[in-house]
């Protein structure tokens, strides 16, 4: 039965598919488990699970696909798509499609503006396969499920795989705001949409700050779900703008959900109390222990379709559960974007400060590369620090703020195999971080690397870890600070306004003054992170299951990495000499998610 969603609120966007076009699709596609065939016809088989809404549109276009649109769009409307136009002005929200005439042989799949929902593909021969999941693709027999090592060393430095690399050699990932076409046998992929910066508002700050709060409301009005939600509150002024803006609209008392822990410096819940109680919301909250995260583990690989090593999957996806037990909530609202529209990344402020350095003139840079070389192999913490500072600003971006993603490419040598190294270039990384920067048109310094974390940190790691919390429990999310209305305004905002000196989301403060606390407004960012330092350093069964994990034989067989430099790793974060948690939790979930998935299979 052919099925139509409605226009915008409550929108289920826990479904999956896969279809196959081509002469071979009925042969090389069967309905997996759980899945019923939504369309069966020559050279197209089309199965779903869940919500997926499928029909046939009257000019004969095939369709399906999942869509949380606001503003009373219909995701059946994108026939148009076919002939290469754009998704419909109107399309706000999150969507993923497919279309196709297999009379033409033409088919055309996209994803929204920041690929809140994933799209893959594979191509086998004359027949392509797309899906929401790619374990769904990774298990067709036409798959050969060779590991991409390149992929593999972006996840290392990065973690997480930014499309279109995926973990499996051939799949690819649709990229944020683009358009993938096959016709003919051919493949081709258009972008859409890439966040673009005219800086062409002016006013004084007061009236712009008014004009900003304006959107802003506007915007998280226009994404409050109907019935059965509630709000990510981690206790930052994202998340607590949009549980308060939602509070003081009326209507049902709002819920939020937030998630802390025991340890120093990872527990945000007295803020998030301060916010909730400032504006009468209803605060759900709960502590996460050594125990439960690692119960939790578990199910972080199952609830990732490749491995994803953000750490802060664990408490995301707790807050999920929380918000399941509460309720039955469908829809959870969250923050997302915020730091990447409005400038509030403490990085920003740093990469300000080493931007003014870099455009000095050469002879002035020439005494900071003598303090540089003089500070080299310093054991004192300021030192190197200072090194480091003049390292980094010696460089220009995207390769100065790569910096911070460089750990595969920093210990090149001493991490991998030299098997794993003739496969992959040791700029990798790098060269793919350089070809994001260079999307769209002249920018700011400081709004160049803002797209470039709105297009990869966000698109390619927080979203895919809020979704696949999310629909882990059956539960849907919105992202009002990623609207496209609002993005494309606070482009308009001169880089300025953003970050000042170093006073970060210096317009974004003014607008919520009033609205936030100024104990939220004045709070240092903290971040959403998982204790893993602490445990590695001073819990003795997390460091041997992390231990039982990283040495045994089936990592050992791989052969991609050096056991001497990883026991490196963990004796250095152990003694305090760094920090390494985020890279052995990488080192972790990547195994333990290959032999869950890929192993044997």
């Amino acid at each position: 039965m052919n099925r139509v969603t409605e226009p915008g609120i409550g929108a289920d966007l826990t479904g999956d598919f896969i279809v196959a076009f081509g002469p071979q699709a009925s042969t090389l596609l069967a309905p997996p488990p759980g899945f019923a065939c939504a369309a069966r016809a020559p050279g197209v088989v089309a199965c779903v699970r869940g919500d997926v809404a499928h029909g046939t549109a009257a000019d004969g276009t095939g369709w399906l696909g999942m869509a949380d649109l606001v503003g009373g769009a219909h995701i059946d409307a994108g026939a148009t798509a076919l002939t290469g136009a754009p998704p419909q002005a109107d399309w706000r929200g999150r969507f993923v499609q497919v279309l196709w005439r297999p009379a033409e042989d033409r088919v055309v799949a996209l994803t929204d503006h920041f690929s809140t929902l994933s799209l893959y593909a594979f191509a086998h021969g004359d027949t392509l396969f797309l899906a929401s999941d790619l374990r769904l693709l990774a298990a067709l027999d036409a798959c050969a499920r060779e590991i991409d090592p390149v992929a593999v060393y972006h996840y290392l430095n990065f973690g997480c795989f930014p499309a279109p690399a995926t973990v499996v050699r051939g799949i690819h990932r649709v990229e944020p705001g683009t358009r993938l076409i096959w016709e003919c046998g051919k493949l081709a992929f258009e972008r859409y949409f890439v966040p673009e910066y005219a800086e062409d508002v002016a006013g004084d700050d007061d009236a712009l700050a008014a004009t900003l709060r304006e959107r802003i409301v506007a915007s998280v009005h226009d994404y409050r779900p109907a019935d059965a939600w509630g709000c990510f509150l981690s206790g930052g002024t994202d998340s607590s703008s949009i549980v308060t803006i939602l509070s003081r609209q009326g209507g049902k008392r709002v819920r939020s959900f937030s998630i802390g822990f025991d340890e120093d410096g990872y527990d945000e819940l007295g803020y998030a109390g301060i916010a909730a109680a400032a504006c009468g919301a209803e605060s759900i909250s709960a502590r996460v222990g050594r125990a439960q995260a690692i119960a939790l583990v578990e199910r972080v690989i199952d609830a990732y379709d490749q491995p994803f090593g953000n750490a802060s999957a664990v408490p995301t996806l707790a807050c999920a559960d929380l918000a399941a037990e509460h309720g039955g909530t469908r829809t959870m609202v969250a923050g997302d974007g915020g730091d990447e529209i409005f400038g509030g990344n403490e990085r920003y402020a740093k990469d300000h400060v080493m931007e003014t350095y870099y455009r000095l003139p050469r002879p002035i840079r020439a005494v900071g590369a003598l303090v540089r070389r003089a500070a080299s192999g310093s054991r004192s913490h300021f030192v190197n620090r200072v090194e480091n500072f003049f390292t980094r600003a010696a460089l220009p971006n995207p390769d100065r703020f790569y910096t911070d993603d460089s750990f595969a490419s920093d210990h090149y040598v001493e991490l991998l195999d030299a098997g794993f190294r003739a496969q992959v270039p040791r700029d990798s990384s790098l060269a793919w971080m350089r070809t994001v920067y260079a999307l769209g048109g002249t920018a700011a310094p400081l709004h160049r690397i803002m797209r470039l974390d709105l297009l990869n940190a966000i698109a390619q790691n927080d979203l895919v870890k809020v979704h696949g919390a999310c629909k882990a429990r059956g539960i849907s999310a919105r992202f009002p600070y990623l609207d496209p209305e609002l993005v494309r305004y606070t482009g308009r905002l001169p880089a300025r306004y953003k970050v000042r000196g170093t006073h970060k989301r210096y317009l974004f403060k003014r607008a919520m003054a009033g609205i936030l606390p100024e104990a939220v407004l004045r709070k240092k960012k903290q971040g959403f992170g998982l204790p893993t330092a602490i445990w590695l350093r001073h819990d003795a069964a997390f460091q041997s299951m992390v231990r039982d994990v990283l040495f045994d034989s089936r990592s050992r067989t791989r052969g991609w990495f050096s056991a001497p430099f990883i026991e490196k790793l963990l004796v250095e974060h152990g003694n305090g000499s760094w920090d390494y948690s985020n890279e052995i939790w990488r080192l972790l979930v990547l195994e333990l998610w290959l032999r869950k998935h890929l192993d044997g299979r």
